[in-house]
């Protein structure tokens, strides 16, 4: 999935595809997604974040399976078997024939960011530099050392940011609830850094709060600091990414919990 960024515009491109469901990770995946393009829509309302998608290709494919006593064996000398196989189309077509034509047609762009490290669109960074003047950027979109930088894709760009920090993830977060339209977006409990302490959270709250809706309202809402239980500095759910700060919601919850269920015995 990757971004294209033009400073002179400014104007991010997102290109991507919609997940097909029978391929997918999880029964999640397809509805999270949605979620986060009705995230950006309704936050980019003014077009500077513009989603182009490509499609999913889903068929069944003969492959060469690796022989695992000898893994360096040819490929010609393995056996092959039946296997799905899964392609995303289009999206770095896409990517690479705007990136030369908005270029080309608006004068007044001087630099553009590539965010990926996929070599399919290295002669669409050849093309800018043999045919323009304009600076290129490249970000690999991963964590420090967790993968190189691609050098058909560097050798053309003028800078590189080899990697994407933990801190900038978070400050670059939407908030969790974005509304607008006849549906508002949610953010997955997938995305936070602590998914089974979100999803434990929850089901703590569930006996005094039934409602999900109304969960999330208690844990969008400052909470007091009562004594014998840790200091929240945020709202809770500002404070579901670290372990340490979820395991503090988790016991302000059950201290809620116990302090309701206590006025009703």
């Amino acid at each position: 999935m990757p971004f294209s960024y033009s400073i002179a515009t400014p104007t991010i491109k997102f290109y991507t595809a919609k997940i097909v469901e029978k391929a997918s990770n999880s029964h999640d995946s397809v509805a999270d997604q949605e979620s986060y393009h009705r995230a950006l829509r309704f936050t980019y309302s003014d077009k500077s974040v513009e989603i182009i998608e490509g499609y999913y290709s889903v068929v069944q494919a003969s492959a060469y399976l690796v022989d695992p006593k000898f893994p360096g064996k040819w490929p010609r000398e393995c056996e092959r078997a039946d296997v799905w196989k899964l392609e995303e189309k289009q999206s770095d077509v896409n990517l690479a024939v705007d990136s030369v034509s908005d270029v080309l047609k608006d004068a007044d762009i001087g630099h553009v960011v590539f965010v990926t490290n996929d070599t399919d669109i290295a002669p669409a960074l050849r093309k800018l530099k043999e045919l323009t003047k304009v600076k290129i950027g490249l970000v690999i979109p991963t964590r420090h050392l967790e993968r190189k930088e691609n050098r058909e894709l560097s050798k053309y760009a003028d800078w590189v940011r080899s990697s994407i920090t933990n801190d900038e993830l978070r400050k670059s977060l939407l908030p969790r609830t974005i509304s607008g339209g006849k549906k508002s977006a949610n953010r997955p409990i997938s995305w936070f850094g602590q998914p089974e302490l979100v999803e434990e959270i929850l089901d703590v709250l569930k006996p005094v709060i039934p409602s999900p809706a109304k969960r999330w309202k208690w844990l969008d809402e400052e909470k007091p600091n009562p004594a014998g239980l840790p200091v929240l500095k945020d709202v809770p759910s500002n404070l579901l990414d670290d372990e340490v700060t979820a395991q503090h919601v988790l016991l302000h919850a059950k201290a809620y919990v116990e302090y309701m269920l206590s006025l009703v015995r």
